[in-house]
């Protein structure tokens, strides 16, 4: 079905893509201290959190969530950022909430939230 759109919007990859991500992808970060912005989120009373909840969703419990860096490098090398999904061979497919959810080891609860 999505090959059919693809085709129909003239947006499709054709058997001779070829692509323009680099080989090699290098993946460079900066992280904020981490255990800064744990002591604030923690030091903050429910009233404050819950504002914070109410503007933002959920993001602050990322803090608490593990990376797993060879995760984010894989992920990093089928990225597809003109399509904003991952591309294997002539492919692309967008994990859901459940595969997300499974990645980051956290349970999002509210499905209509963007997270």
């Amino acid at each position: 079905m999505l090959k059919d759109t693809q085709s129909r919007e003239d947006d499709c990859q054709i058997a001779s893509f070829d692509s323009s991500l680099p080989q090699i992808v290098r993946l460079d970060y900066s992280r904020n201290s981490e255990d800064e912005l744990k002591g604030i989120w923690k030091s903050w009373d429910e009233v404050k959190k819950m504002r914070f909840r109410d503007k933002h969703g959920n993001v602050a419990q990322l803090l608490f969530v593990k990376s797993d860096n060879t995760l984010l490098k894989a992920m990093v090398h089928f990225w597809h950022p003109t399509y904003k999904c991952f591309t294997f061979n002539e492919v692309d497919m967008v994990p859901t909430i459940e595969e997300c959810s499974t990645f980051l080891h956290y349970d999002f609860k509210d499905p209509l939230r963007t997270y």
